[in-house]
């Protein structure tokens, strides 16, 4: 495993827990990794692989995730407040009961997500692809 940084393999990494705030993740590889309770906040993961990621209450606030892959991730109750995940390949990740107020998803793709519980207040969904996403009982409509 590398250390934290632009492009780095991180591939399956155990990162629960850890202080990654304002980091520069642009490209790097997460894919599959451990990153639950994880402060990502102001994170720049543009462009990063974070297929099947576990990011279960794991702070993302403010991070920036512009074309980043999220499929299959794990989100359950994470906070993507603020977040900026325009372009983001979110297709079938779980997003029940995310914090995304005001999180922009400008053409994000979130085919097959689950957003049961999100609180989507002020998110930006224009040209976000939702077909067969669950949003069930939401905090607010988009």
């Amino acid at each position: 495993m590398s250390e934290p940084g632009p492009g780095a393999d991180l591939y399956r990494a155990r990162l629960q827990g850890a202080d990654l705030r304002g980091k520069d993740l642009r490209k790097a590889n997460l894919a599959l990794a451990n990153l639950k309770e994880a402060t990502l906040a102001d994170a720049l993961l543009t462009d990063a692989f974070l297929f099947g990621a576990i990011l279960s209450g794991a702070d993302l606030g403010g991070a920036h995730l512009t074309h980043a892959d999220l499929s299959e991730a794990d989100l359950f109750g994470a906070n993507l407040r603020g977040a900026n995940a325009s372009g983001a390949d979110l297709r079938r990740a779980n997003l029940a009961l995310c914090n995304l107020r005001g999180a922009r998803l400008k053409g994000a793709n979130l085919r097959d997500a689950n957003l049961n519980g999100a609180d989507l207040t002020d998110a930006d969904l224009e040209g976000a692809d939702v077909t067969g996403a669950s949003f069930g009982e939401t905090g607010a409509t988009a």
